[in-house]
C-alpha cells in the first residue's frame, strides 16, 4: 500500500517539477540576452524555486508521516525506517539548498558589493580570503567530497550486484563469466588506488592539519612577482624540500543548446624548494614562496563574467611514506603596485 501511494505521488510531482523546471531554464535562456526581460525571469526563477523547495518539503514529510504511521500500525511488509530515513534526507537537502542559496548567498553578494564600493581600485580588497595579507587552507571541503564519493560508488556497487545477483551468478556459471571478471577488475584498478590515495590525503591533513599563506607582496603583481610564506604544522622538515607551483588557469563555460566547461593552463612555473632553504617556526615547518611573473599574464578575475573566471593557485606539495602533504591557495594577482 505504502509503495502504490509513493509511486503515484513520487512521480507526479517529478514530472511537474521536472517539466516545469526544463521550461523556466528554457525561457531563461531565451532572454539571456535581453538584460530587462532576463532580470524578470530571474526573479520569476527565484519565486519558483522556492515553491518547487515547499513541495519537496511537503513530500518529505509525507514520506516522513506514511513511514511513522506505518511503524504504529505494526503492518507487515516493506521497511517504514527507509521511508522516514528519506523523507528526512529529502528534507535536510532541501534546508541545506535553500541557506546556501537564499540566506548566504546573497548575504555574500551585498558584502562584497559593499566592498567594491569601498574599494573600487583595489579589486585583491572585495574577497573576503584576500582582505588580509594570510590566505588559509584546509582540505577538510575536498576530504569530505572525496569521502562521500568513494562510499557512494562502492555502496552503489554492492547494490547493483544486490539487485542483479541472480543474473551475474548465472553468467558466472556461463562462457559470459570473464566480462563479470573484467568488470570486476576494472573496479577495483579504480576503486583500490583512489582508496589507498585518500587515505594518504586524509593521514596528512589530519597530522599537518591547516596551511597558511602569508604574502609579503599585497597583491602579486603581473610584471612583477608573487612572495610570501607558507606556515605548517609539519613538525619535521622533509629531507626532499618541497615542489611550490603557480599556475594561472582560464576557466570558460559554453552556453547554448550543450553547455560545456573547460579549464586551460595559461601559466605555470614551479621550483623545487630545497630542505636548506626550509625554516623550523614554532607552529612548524615555513616555505618560503618567490615567483616571478610575466608582464603579459592575465589578472585574478573571478567576478567579471559568469561564464569566465581566471585563477590563480599557489600550491605545495611533498610526499612522504604513508603520508601526502598538499595545500593550495587561490592568490590575488593584479596590474597594480603592491600595497605597503
Amino acid at each position: 500500500m505504502i509503495g502504490d501511494i509513493l509511486a503515484i505521488y513520487g512521480s507526479t510531482v517529478f514530472f511537474l517539477l521536472f517539466g516545469s523546471t526544463i521550461l523556466f531554464l528554457t525561457l531563461l535562456g531565451v532572454f539571456r540576452k535581453r538584460e530587462a526581460q532576463y532580470r524578470t525571469f530571474v526573479r520569476y526563477f527565484k519565486v519558483y524555486s522556492i515553491i518547487v523547495l515547499g513541495v519537496l518539503v511537503l513530500f518529505g514529510g509525507e514520506l516522513i508521516s506514511l513511514g511513522v504511521t506505518e511503524v504504529l500500525s505494526g503492518e507487515p511488509g516493506g521497511n517504514p525506517w527507509i521511508t522516514i530515513g528519506g523523507g528526512l534526507a529529502i528534507i535536510t537537502i532541501v534546508g541545506v539548498a535553500f541557506y546556501v542559496f537564499f540566506i548566504a548567498g546573497p548575504r555574500a553578494l551585498r558584502k562584497f558589493e559593499s566592498r567594491k564600493k569601498e574599494h573600487p581600485n583595489a579589486p585583491w580588497m572585495w574577497v573576503d580570503e584576500w582582505l588580509e595579507r594570510r590566505i588559509v587552507y584546509s582540505g577538510t571541503g575536498n576530504l569530505v567530497f572525496v569521502w562521500f564519493v568513494i562510499p557512494v560508488v562502492i555502496f552503489g556497487g554492492g547494490f547493483v550486484w544486490y539487485m542483479n545477483r541472480a543474473i551475474i551468478l548465472a553468467k558466472m556459471q556461463s562462457s559470459s563469466r570473464f566480462e563479470v571478471i573484467a568488470f570486476a577488475l576494472l573496479m577495483l584498478f579504480i576503486l583500490v588506488p583512489a582508496l589507498l590515495g585518500a587515505v594518504s590525503w586524509t593521514r596528512g591533513q589530519l597530522k599537518y592539519g591547516k596551511s597558511i599563506f602569508e604574502l609579503s607582496t599585497y597583491p602579486g603583481i603581473v610584471g612583477g612577482e608573487l612572495a610570501g610564506t607558507i606556515y605548517t604544522r609539519m613538525k619535521e622538515i622533509p629531507k626532499d624540500g618541497f615542489k611550490v607551483q603557480l599556475a594561472c588557469e582560464l576557466t570558460e563555460r559554453s552556453s547554448g543548446r550543450s553547455s560545456n566547461t573547460s579549464t586551460v593552463f595559461l601559466w605555470a612555473a614551479e621550483r623545487k624548494v630545497l630542505m636548506q632553504e626550509l625554516k623550523m617556526g614554532p607552529e612548524g615547518v615555513s616555505i618560503p614562496v618567490s615567483f616571478s611573473i610575466p608582464p603579459g599574464a592575465e589578472e585574478s578575475d573571478l567576478w567579471m563574467s559568469h561564464n569566465r573566471r581566471i585563477d590563480w593557485t599557489l600550491s605545495a606539495f611533498s610526499g612522504r611514506k604513508g603520508t601526502q602533504y598538499l595545500s593550495q591557495f587561490n592568490v590575488p594577482v593584479f596590474k597594480a603596485w603592491p600595497k605597503a
